[in-house]
C-alpha cells in the first residue's frame, strides 16, 4: 500500500474513526524512509479505522509534505 520514496526523509500516517479524520485522531510519524510499515498501538479493539500516509523531507528544521496517499479502510482485530 506505501511504497518507498527515495526522495523523502520519513512517512507520516494518520488514523481515524471516520473518513474525515476527525474523530479519535492519531497521527504516527517514521523517521526512515526505508521503513514503510508500523505498528499502531492504542487502538480501540473492534473498530473500524481509516488510514491515509504522506511522505515528507526535512530541510534543516522544517518539513515539507507530500499529497496524502488514498484512504484505507482497516478493522482492529
Amino acid at each position: 500500500w506505501l511504497t518507498k520514496d527515495t526522495q523523502a526523509t520519513g512517512y507520516q500516517i494518520v488514523l481515524a474513526t471516520n473518513t474525515a479524520f476527525t474523530k479519535n485522531k492519531k497521527t504516527v510519524n517514521i523517521s526512515k524512509n526505508s521503513t514503510t510499515a508500523k505498528t499502531v498501538t492504542g487502538l480501540i479493539k473492534g473498530k473500524t479505522y481509516y488510514v491515509r500516509a504522506r511522505a515528507f523531507k526535512t530541510v534543516g528544521s522544517t518539513k515539507y509534505y507530500g499529497a496524502y496517499s488514498t484512504k484505507k479502510s482497516i478493522k482492529v482485530k
